[in-house]
């Protein structure tokens, strides 16, 4: 027998997760869609779940500090109009799925489901993003690239709670979005890239790429970003074909019913080119 338990706070919840291994549901929008059976009959839950979406205490976005904080049962259309939200992830945002959805939908979700073509990682992976999760234990912080190490693969023990997710303020120069689906809106990513760079008197300060859906999880490789600092624009953008060459060899998508490998990879290769020759 499957129970279900809608905790009215966030001890309480601790408390469940401490003493059942749940299923998490916040909006249910990934969830609902991976435990779908045909039409008319319950979902195929097999295991006890916890709603979380009541508890007001992690619907919140705040600035502590220098760093932005979102909480867990934050949802995307109030992500949206937050005016501490950056610009490149309320671009992600308006991307995802429809507006009734995005009432629902929630960040942390994204996060947690760790599909590697979830559009809201590759932004969280270009802020450098930590998650934060909480049990009766205490709270402990990761970076998202560290948290998620496959596909729906987390490192969340069965007692934790995603409660935020953690990033500092946009200071980038400027930052870029592409999204390549098969229609328009509302459509799962072929691929997804973000990028962001910082100039200071055409120095390249910082530079971060980030690829989804080419991998097991996002690529984005700070150890190749660290190369490009210190460079002239012109300079950068003599080295883009070695740039390209590099990311390449992380560049590792499957053929599924939505593309094919090759096309994958072609593309994303273009739009890191687009975006890189483009940084002025």
């Amino acid at each position: 027998m499957v129970n279900k338990y809608i905790p009215g706070t966030l001890e309480e919840a601790l408390k469940i997760l401490s003493e059942h291994d749940c299923y998490i549901m916040a909006g249910g929008t990934d969830l609902m869609v991976a435990k779908h059976r045909s039409s008319g009959l319950l979902p195929n839950l097999d295991k006890d779940v916890i709603y979380v979406m009541g508890l007001q205490e992690l619907n919140f976005i705040k600035k502590v500090g220098g760093n932005i904080f979102i909480g867990a049962t934050t949802n995307y259309t109030d992500i949206l109009k937050s005016h501490l939200i950056p610009t490149l992830l309320k671009e992600i945002v308006l991307e995802i799925a429809s507006p009734s959805l995005r009432n629902m939908a929630t960040l942390v979700g994204n996060i947690g489901n760790a599909s590697p073509a979830g559009d809201a990682l590759v932004g969280l992976y270009i802020y450098d993003a930590l998650i934060e999760l909480t049990s009766v234990r205490g709270k402990r912080l990761t970076p998202i690239s560290e948290f998620i190490y496959g596909v729906r693969r987390i490192h969340r023990e069965k007692d934790e709670l995603i409660t935020a997710v953690i990033f500092p303020e946009d200071k980038f120069t400027a930052t870029k979005w592409k999204k390549v689906g098969s229609r328009k809106a509302e459509t799962i990513s072929k691929i997804t890239f973000a990028g962001a760079y910082t100039l200071e008197k055409d120095i390249v300060k910082d530079l971060r790429l980030a690829f989804g859906s080419v991998n097991i999880t996002v690529v984005r490789r700070p150890e190749l970003e660290t190369k490009y600092i210190g460079l002239t624009v012109n300079q950068l953008h003599n080295k883009v074909d070695e740039i390209l060459k590099e990311y390449g060899k992380f560049i590792v998508p499957i053929s599924d019913q939505r593309s094919t490998k090759d096309y994958r990879f072609k593309v994303a290769m273009n739009i890191a080119r687009d975006f890189i020759t483009h940084i002025e």
